[in-house]
This record gives C-alpha cells, sequence and structure tokens, in this order.
C-alpha cells in the first residue's frame, strides 16, 4: 500500500513534469484516494506535504490548486545545473550548506526539527542505495527548509534535481561502499544532534565535514580510479 510520502512523491512527479500545470485544480481527495487504494487521511497528509512545500494551495470552498511558478528562470537555472560537473556542484554545496546548517540551527522550529528527525531516522534504516538517496536528499531538504529562506530552499530544489540524473546516481553507486554508508549515517546523525542542540557552529563544522568527505569519495575515491 502506498505511503503518503509516496504519493507525494507521485503528485510532485506530475507538477514538476506539466502532468499538472499551475493554476489547475486537482482531483478530489476521493479520487485520489481510489486511484492510489488508500484512505482519504493518507491523500491528505500527501497533499499538506505539497501544500507545505508551496506546490499547492488550498482555496476554500474550492479545492486545491496547483501553484502558479515562473517556469522559464527555473528551468533555465536547472539546466544549467544539470550541465555543471560534480567538481562544481560539490564545491558550491562545500561553500553553502555549512552556512544553511548554521541558520537552520538558530531558525527551526519543532516541526521543522521533527521533520528532520523523521527523515534521519529513515536514511538510517534505507536497504538500499536508492532508498538512501531518496532520505539523504529529503534529509538535507528539510535542513534547509528549516532555515526560512526561500531562496536556499530553491537551491535545494536544485541541487536534489542534479541527484536525480542518471549519471549522478552511478557516481554515487560507484562511490558509497558499505563503510562509507556508515560514515555519512554516522555524519547525518551528528549534523542533526547539534541542530537539535541549537549549535550553529557545531551543525556548520559537522555539515562541512560531511560534504567534504562525500566531494572526496565522489571524486577522489579509489572506486573511481
Amino acid at each position: 500500500m502506498a505511503s503518503s510520502s509516496d504519493i507525494a512523491r507521485e503528485l510532485r512527479r506530475r507538477i514538476d513534469l506539466g502532468e499538472w500545470l499551475g493554476g489547475v485544480r486537482v482531483p478530489p481527495e476521493r479520487l485520489l484516494a481510489e486511484e492510489f487504494a488508500v484512505a482519504r487521511n493518507t491523500v491528505r497528509r500527501a497533499l499538506a506535504t505539497l501544500e507545505d512545500d508551496g506546490l499547492l494551495a488550498r482555496q476554500v470552498g474550492r479545492g486545491t490548486f496547483v501553484q502558479v511558478r515562473d517556469e522559464p528562470p527555473a528551468d533555465a537555472f536547472l539546466l544549467r545545473m544539470r550541465n555543471a560537473s560534480p567538481a562544481d556542484v560539490m564545491e558550491v554545496r562545500l561553500i553553502i550548506e555549512p552556512r544553511a546548517a548554521a541558520l537552520a540551527a538558530s531558525r527551526a522550529s519543532a516541526v521543522n526539527l521533527e521533520e528532520i528527525d523523521t527523515a534521519l531516522r529513515h536514511s538510517l534504516l534505507a536497504k538500499g542505495l536508492a532508498e538512501f538517496e531518496h532520505w539523504d536528499s529529503r534529509l538535507h531538504r528539510a535542513i534547509f527548509k528549516a532555515t526560512k529562506n526561500a531562496v536556499l530552499l530553491d537551491y535545494c530544489e536544485a541541487i536534489n534535481e542534479v541527484r536525480n540524473q542518471p549519471r549522478w546516481y552511478h557516481l554515487k553507486k560507484r562511490s558509497v561502499t558499505a563503510e562509507r554508508r556508515y560514515l555519512y549515517d554516522q555524519h547525518h546523525s551528528a549534523i542533526v544532534a547539534a541542530l537539535k542542540d541549537r549549535d550553529a557552529e557545531a551543525a556548520s563544522r559537522h555539515m562541512r565535514i560531511h560534504i567534504e568527505a562525500v566531494q572526496e569519495n565522489l571524486l577522489g575515491g579509489p572506486e573511481l580510479s
């Protein structure tokens, strides 16, 4: 049976691919529940996730609609990101993400911290690389969301879009060994602990350590030689 996360991911895909255009009313919860063979409250949680992410807007008495987005600039930026070299992307991540973690430590709400902790737990329990990658990206996104900075969140969305590209998955598949996966789990746990402690300096430091390790393993590890 599909979870609310599965449904949210599928509905996000429909929006990203233009199957649901901006301004279009999404099907009623009843129809979506029938389509996915789940209870309506499961669909409701999925829709709430996309609403929190700014992709949907609920209008009282009218229904839920896809938000109208400024597509051309976003498309141009995403195209540039997709064509960027892994080295360039990792360099930018190393500049931005430690600072984002520091901001999240000082700005995160209780709801943000719960979302971050949920993503961490799922990533620690992930059985394979694909599942781990999904929750890894969700964890980093939740941290960016906690910064309360829309521009930073847009940056994170672009990074996650890049990470969904086949060449990136192949790089990760070749570079992520069992030992490195364990190391990343330790990094993530340290970052989240610092966020919960509201320790901006520690959150930044642990994020830098993590991104540096990913950078080294992705671009210079022995599996890539």
